[in-house]
This record gives structure tokens, sequence and C-alpha cells, in this order.
């Protein structure tokens, strides 16, 4: 390793290979080798890439700047590199429609950072052991990471990184004190303090090594200087783990006398907070719900597994395309395993796709769970990060369930999940959330159609068994018609529900003359249809992605490659990979995982209507069509 070249992030960014500094060149071209460094080994989509580097400020150039940057990488790489250890050079490689950074993870401070962290945390059980671990990881960072970069993207992981570090200093804090170093610890836990004064979990460790070197009335005082600065500044009481501690100290002190004089060396005291309400507010399980028997199963295996025994994390991502019953399944498993949480359920919409409103900001979202557990927060004027760590204080040691409904992105997600074991989290998003799978530990499931056996029952379940049964042809052609879609066979029920005498054939027999879509709908002006709701998940496209989806409607393979895509959307297959990744982001495409990508019946339907649409506004246009 030592001619292998290293990147430090957790800094100012720098590279060098040995002991000498590579010069990555102006700020721009640093950005893109950082995108790429910190999901190493991960493909990042072109469009991604140029987001994380530009965002809102992306020249009409851009991609060719984008390719000259990557062409420059290479090259400070490869010269560097020429006398490496072959294997251990790094290099960025084009993949699947992206680029990746290839390099052996300890080469980067922040992956090196993440690795110490995981192995301190398994070692849980030798505190020792586990602050030897945890300082060499926290001793990495050398500054604010990615000093002197710029941009959207940096701010978002600069905020991530900070609060990993945090987590990392407070876990290590803890260790310390389980090892009985509290009188050595005191100096950096009185800074830690100072500087996060409204942190609970700062203050109850800063209290315990107090209470431990014979300072309980230090202690003490320093939990009623927090009570009221949290009374004053935000409305708030000390939450049950601090108040717990706090009970604990004044009953140690006045067992061994005023600071712990005489007698034994006072004991940790135990922290068993009590929830300060239990609420319950899963809406209603969803009407006709059928099938999902395995993904029940992986729900029941990932969700209710020991919080204490299993090192798993206990939080599951419920991702597909709109209107294939995620919520559903969310509140199917949630309602039945509800008993297994004692502290409590939450529900929480976040309006991630919801086009009547905007996405609810994590600032509100944590105002409203902490709400809920009797605990008013106004967050006008105060930090994210400062609530989201109250947030964790307060469910630190509680056995809740906490289901996030609709998730726009990863940023509205992070600051909401719980730190304790005793949580469990179900979250439902129409989006691929991928780096809540790598930072977190995230168990990502996608939800896929329902097979016809299944479809036919659900249909059976909506309208009524006799009239299936009455018409049991008319019936399988209307469930096919729905594609195994939840949602489609809902709106369909209302239609049938309105025409309770007329038959299921006479349905059927308008599927012969009109799109399954003009059958999909219902309301005013088609309020409910599965149109409207395939027209949110194309509105949310990037650009490019969006005015290229007519093309889906003009395949007639399926499954079909990009190259299928290129020739007719008139691209390069390069550009179909591309727009292909967005498409599937979105679960409008399934992808094989074998460059083979398949389309929903009904997606295609509607990308067809798009395609004619367009034709016809072209050939309205003064000046063009015939």
């Amino acid at each position: 390793m030592s001619h292998a070249i290293g990147f430090n992030l957790l800094g100012a960014m720098t590279a060098h290979h040995g002991d000498r500094q590579i010069r990555l060149g102006p700020a721009k071209q640093q950005c893109v080798l950082a995108a790429l460094l910190v999901d190493a080994n991960r493909v990042i989509p072109l469009d991604s890439l140029l987001d994380r580097v530009w965002h809102e400020d992306l020249p009409p150039t851009g991609r060719a700047v984008l390719y000259s940057y990557v062409a420059r990488i290479r090259r400070l790489l490869s010269t560097a590199g020429q006398d490496g250890e072959g294997t251990d050079m790094p290099a960025i490689v084009r993949s699947s429609g992206g680029y990746m950074a290839r390099v052996y993870p300890p080469q980067v401070d922040l992956h090196r950072f993440r690795s110490l962290v995981v192995s301190a945390r398994n070692r849980a059980s030798d505190p020792a052991a586990a602050v030897e671990r945890y300082r060499a990881a926290l001793a990495l960072w050398r500054g604010e990471p990615l000093l002197g970069l710029t941009g959207r993207w940096v701010e978002a992981v600069r905020e991530s990184l900070a609060a990993e570090r945090t987590a990392a200093l407070m876990e290590c804090h803890a260790a310390e004190l389980r090892a009985g170093r509290h009188v050595t610890l005191l100096p950096e836990l009185e800074a830690v303090a100072k500087g996060r004064p409204y942190d609970e979990v700062s203050l109850r460790n800063l209290m315990t090594a107090l209470h431990r070197s014979g300072r309980s009335a230090e202690a003490v005082a320093r939990y009623d200087r927090t009570r009221r600065l949290l009374s004053e500044e935000l409305g708030i009481d000390p939450s049950p783990a601090t108040q717990e501690l706090y009970q604990e100290l004044l009953r140690a002190t006045d067992a061994h006398g005023q600071d712990g004089a005489g007698g034994a060396p006072p004991r940790e005291p135990a922290i068993q907070p009590q929830p300060v309400t239990r609420p319950a507010q899963l809406p209603p399980l969803c009407r006709g719900f059928t099938g999902r028997h395995q993904e029940l199963s992986f729900l029941d295996a990932i969700l209710t597994q020991s919080p204490y025994e299993s090192g798993q994390s206990r939080t599951v991502l419920l991702e597909g395309m709109a209107g294939i019953g995620k919520t559903a399944l969310a509140l199917q498993w949630s309602h039945r395993a509800r008993e297994g949480f004692p502290d409590g359920q939450l529900y929480l919409d976040l309006h991630g796709s919801d086009p009547r409103r905007p996405a609810l900001t994590p600032a509100a979202a944590l105002q409203r769970c902490l709400r809920q557990l009797g605990i008013p927060v106004p967050l006008a004027q105060h930090d994210v990060d400062e609530v989201s760590a109250l947030w964790r204080s307060v469910v630190a040691d509680q056995r809740l369930l906490l289901v996030l409904d609709d998730a726009a992105s990863a940023d509205q997600v992070e600051p909401l999940l719980p730190g304790g074991r005793g949580c469990a989290t179900l979250i439902t998003t129409r989006r691929r959330l991928d780096r809540l799978t790598v930072r977190h530990e995230v168990h990502p499931l996608t939800v896929s159609h329902l097979p016809p056996d299944k479809a036919t029952d659900l249909l059976a379940a909506l309208v009524g068994p006799s009239r299936t049964d009455a018409e049991p042809e008319a019936a399988e052609l209307l469930a096919d018609a729905c594609g195994g879609l939840p949602y489609a066979f809902h709106v369909l029920a209302v239609r049938l529900h309105r025409r309770p005498r007329e038959p299921l054939s006479a349905m059927v027999a308008q599927l012969d003359r009109t799109s399954p879509l003009d059958l999909l709908r219902t309301g005013a002006f088609g309020s409910a249809s599965v149109r409207a709701l395939l027209d949110t998940s194309v509105k949310a496209l990037p650009g490019r992605a969006r005015r290229a989806f007519p093309t889906l409607g003009m395949l007639s393979a399926d499954p079909f490659h990009a190259e299928e895509f290129a020739a007719q959307a008139k691209c390069t297959p390069r550009e179909a990979q591309d727009i292909l990744s967005a498409l599937a982001e979105e679960h409008l495409l399934d992808d094989s995982g074998s460059h083979e990508y398949t389309a929903h019946s009904l997606v295609r339907c509607y990308a067809l209507e798009q395609g004619g649409r367009s034709n016809a506004a072209v050939a309205a246009t003064p000046g063009r069509g015939a």
C-alpha cells in the first residue's frame, strides 16, 4: 500500500502518491472526483453526476466539460500511478450509463472512517477495543469535509458526514464510559457539551462522567441549566431518558452523600425512559388486500427480529411504480405487527409525489413526530440537525414503529431515521433511494404487480364474487386490462359499483373501442385515474428523460434493449442508457440487470398517448405538418 494513491475527503480534498501530493486541478474538476469517490465502486448515472457538480448552474456544454474533467482525472491518476502496484491503482470507468471510481476502499479516508466505525460497533462487548477503533476513525478528520468545494450536493454531503462524525463521537464517549475512563474523558465531554447545548446525548454522557468522578452536584447543576435552556428557547422539557438519569443521580447522591463521597463508587445510572404518549396513528387497512405473502414474510424477517440480539438494521424501503400497492402492503403488515411495538406506531405522509401539495420538509416532519410524542417543538428558528438529534434521543430506547409513506428523496428521510435499536422503520417510495441502502443499511424491497390469479381475486374482493363468478371470462379480461396494478382495480371497482346492473361483458366491449386508460378513470374530469397517476411520475423525470418517455410507446419488443430504444429515440446508445436509468429510477421501467428493460402495459399505453399528443402539437404548429 505504500505506493498506492490515497484520497482525503475529510478536510480539504487532497490526493497523494506515497509522500508526493497530486495536483487535482480546478474546483469543479475536484468536485467531479469527489462525487465519484463519496460513492466509490458504485456507478453514478451521468445526469446525477452533472447534478452533483453543477445542479441548476449546468452550462450548455456541461456534458462536454464533464467528459473533459474525467479525461484529465484519468491522466492524473495514470501519471501518478505509473510505478504503482497494479490492483491498488484507482481508475475512473464508464459503466451502465454513468461513471464509477474503482478504488480499494482503504485508499479513501471517508471509507476507512466508516469501516473503523463499523468495526468498533461490532466490538461493543469489549469497550476498550471499541474505543481504539472509534479514536482511529475520528483521527482521520482534518477539518470540514470537502473544504474549498461548493454547491448544493457538496453542502448536503458535508452535513451528512458531520452527522456521521457526531454519531461516532457520541458512541465513542459511551464506550469510554463503559471502559471506566470517566476522569480522563471529562475535559472533552465539557467541550462537546458546550458546543452542543441542545444535545441531550452529550449532556447525559457528561452527567454520567461527573457523577462517577464524585461530582454529582455538578451533574445535577448541568441538568438544571439545560432544562432551563430547553424550556426558555424551545418550549420543551428534557427527554424521558435525561429526566430518568437526573432522578438516578439524585437517588445516588442521597445514598452516598453529597458528590458521592463515602461508600461504594457511584454506579452508572440506568436509562429506562418511558414514552410521553403512546401514538396509534396507522390509517385504516386498504380494502381488498390480497396476495403479497412473500413480501409480508420479508417484512417479518427484517422488522420483527430481536432488536438487541441482531446486528441488522430494522428499516425497510418499499419501492415500486405508482399505484403498485406499496402503502397497502405497509399498512397490512403494520396493523398485523402493531403489538410488537408497545411504545406506539407513528404514521407520516411525506407527500413525495402528491401533485396537490409540496413534499413535507424534514423540519416539518420532525416537528410532527415529536408533537405526537408530547414534545412541541417550534422549528422556525432552530436547525434541523439539532431537532433531529432531539428526536433520536427521545426514541433511543423505545420500541416504536415508524411508517414514512411516499418519500421523495433520501434527504427528506435521513433526519427522521431513529438511532435506537428498538425502533422499526417502514418507508414507501416510487423512487430508488440507494443512498439510504448504502449509508444506513436500509433493506430495499421492490413491490411488483400482482400475478394473474391474485389479480382476479382482488377484482372479486372489490366488486363481489357473485359478479365475477357469473362472468369469469369477462372478469379475467378486465383484470388483465388492469395489468396487476392494484390502484387500477380500485378505480375500475368504483365504475362497476356505479353500474350495478351492467354486465361485466359490457365494460369489456368498451376495451375494443378505447384505450384501457379511458376505462380506468372516474371522478370529475378523471380526477381519479391511472392516467393522472402516471402523469405525476413522468413529470418527476429529468427533462431529457421526460421528453424521451413517449418512445416507450413506439417499441414493439418487450423486453427491449437500449439499442432498440436509441434507434426509436434517435439518440446514441450511451444517451439511451442514461434515459432508461432515469425511467428505472422512477420505476417506470423494470431493469432486469442483463441490459434488458420491461415496461408495464399501462405505462406503454400512456407513453403511446403522449407520443400522439406530441406529434399532433407539432403538426398544428404553423409551418409544420403536411
